[in-house]
């Protein structure tokens, strides 16, 4: 279980979100419109920096480092967890979008399989010992809102109603 936690912490992390979302819009750059890909760029980017922040204006402190730990412990603050958030905001943006093109059953498919890995990563993040179970709840749901926020200021406010389903 320590390597398959060890690998799904990396879902979460931004140098493998960001190659992923940028490779995505190179190989559906025919169906995704320029909306559409700033919004999937601005959903990780945004709750990256979000997170960031929060960790700055929050300042807490990480759990206490134990001997016994599977990854070094990182050096910035604990809340809230931006792998977390950042597999919400990327996971929920690309649901949305894959969404618009699928039947319902394909649909159920994919939105469980993004929670899923959501999940992964942020249950990786406590049971590696470097968030607590605030953290994580904290960044799904920063992520998540993030989404929505930005989701409607690109399809409702800046382009005059033109909706993502």
């Amino acid at each position: 279980m320590d390597s398959l936690f060890f690998y799904l912490t990396w879902l979460g992390s931004i140098f493998v979100l960001f190659p992923a979302a940028v490779t995505l819009i190179a190989l559906f750059s025919k169906v995704l419109s320029p909306p559409d890909m700033g919004f999937l760029l601005g959903s990780l980017l945004g709750s990256t920096l979000i997170a960031q922040g929060l960790k700055l204006l929050i300042a807490r402190p990480r759990p206490a480092e134990l001997n016994d730990m599977l990854v070094n412990m990182p050096t910035d603050y604990s809340f809230p967890s931006a792998h977390t958030a950042q597999a919400a905001s990327f996971f929920v943006a690309l649901a949305l979008l894959a969404s618009r093109d699928l039947s319902m059953k394909a649909n159920i498919l994919v939105c469980s399989l993004c929670g899923l890995l959501i999940s992964l990563v942020g249950f990786s993040r406590i049971y590696l010992k470097v968030h607590y179970i605030s953290d994580v709840i904290a960044g799904a749901i920063g992520g998540i809102v993030w989404v929505f926020i930005l989701k409607w200021l690109i399809y409702d406010v800046f382009a005059g109603g033109a909706h993502a389903q």
